[in-house]
């Protein structure tokens, strides 16, 4: 089993990873096209806390309000977690990047024909070692 620190390898591109500490650090949004495993998803390129954010005021609209608080609840963990843990990085002398997923918000995926799917979801995450390509700009 690998262990904590050899699994926060994300990506050596240094481009994606300037707009990922953009996004993290200065909280500007920017619009992405990413080719993940051979599927094509766009949408406008989050932080961790703004998609943690956005996932907790989504579930305000869950009709079932046990799983709308709990939903509220975990959210609000896991982004207290993420900041603590971004506060004992920037006090390290050694800051490098350890970002291992990249958020999106209002993605879109394009479909086999070429065309956008007419799912779209508000809140999409995934690994920054799976992206194979992106362009900044929205395709679908």
């Amino acid at each position: 089993m690998a262990n904590k620190k050899e699994e926060q390898v994300a990506t050596d591109d240094a481009v994606l990873l300037m707009f990922l500490s953009l996004v993290e650090e200065e909280g500007i949004e920017v619009a992405i096209t990413l080719n993940v495993g051979g599927a094509v998803v766009s949408g406008t390129l989050i932080g961790a806390s703004a998609y943690y954010e956005g996932i907790k005021e989504s579930s305000k609209d869950i009709q079932d309000s046990t799983m709308s608080k709990i939903i509220t609840k975990k959210f609000t963990d896991l982004n207290e977690g993420y900041l603590k843990q971004k506060q004992e990085q920037d006090n390290k002398e050694d800051k490098e990047n350890t970002a291992t997923f990249i958020h999106l918000k209002e993605a879109r995926y394009l479909g086999t024909s070429g065309q956008p799917t007419t799912n779209s979801v508000n809140w999409w995450r995934g690994k920054i070692s799976s992206v194979d390509g992106f362009s900044f700009d929205f395709l679908v």
